[in-house]
């Protein structure tokens, strides 16, 4: 019997292949943006505590006179410039606030951690200009970068069809 060309047509594809598709995709970017977002805090609390006990010689410096308080000043400056720009990098690496935002968070931590008592009662963090100066500073700096990264552009919605504003 033959057939006319009409009756000959594809299958249609599976609706819910294509659904699970994208169910899957959404999963994983969500998957992927937490794992991102906990290894960006990490990030920040390792480099709280490392940076700012490493940054304790400035604190010596300092005692050394004006050469050693104008040296003090200019590296605390140049440290602060480059944690924020750091984290203005990581804004424009993750596309929204929440990247640096991460690392801000794992920062503050790693500094609300270094100003209290070790358990032999010695301080982490002396109470020195310097030491200060690069634990509010450094503060400063994550919360500004934070908050001057751009959100992440929304999909706009027009008649029931999803676009992309850019």
């Amino acid at each position: 019997m033959a057939t006319s060309s009409s009756e000959q047509t594809d299958p249609l594809p599976e609706p819910a292949a294509a659904a699970d598709t994208g169910v899957l995709d959404r999963r994983l970017g969500t998957a992927l943006a937490v794992l991102n977002g906990v290894f960006l805090t990490v990030l920040g609390f390792v480099a709280g505590i490392v940076l700012s006990v490493c940054a304790g010689w400035l604190s010596w410096l300092w005692l050394t006179g004006t050469v050693g308080q104008v040296l003090g000043m200019v590296t605390i400056l140049l440290f602060l410039a480059v944690l924020f720009l750091g984290g203005r990098a990581i804004g424009w690496g993750t596309g929204a606030r929440w990247g640096p935002g991460a690392f801000a968070v794992g920062w503050v931590l790693a500094n609300s951690a270094l100003t209290g008592y070790v358990a032999g009662g010695d301080v982490m963090v002396t109470s020195a200009t310097p030491n200060y100066l690069l634990l509010y500073g450094g503060v400063g700096a994550v919360i500004l970068a934070t908050v001057l990264t751009p959100d992440a552009p929304r999909p706009v919605t027009r008649g029931g069809r999803t676009s992309d504003p850019s």
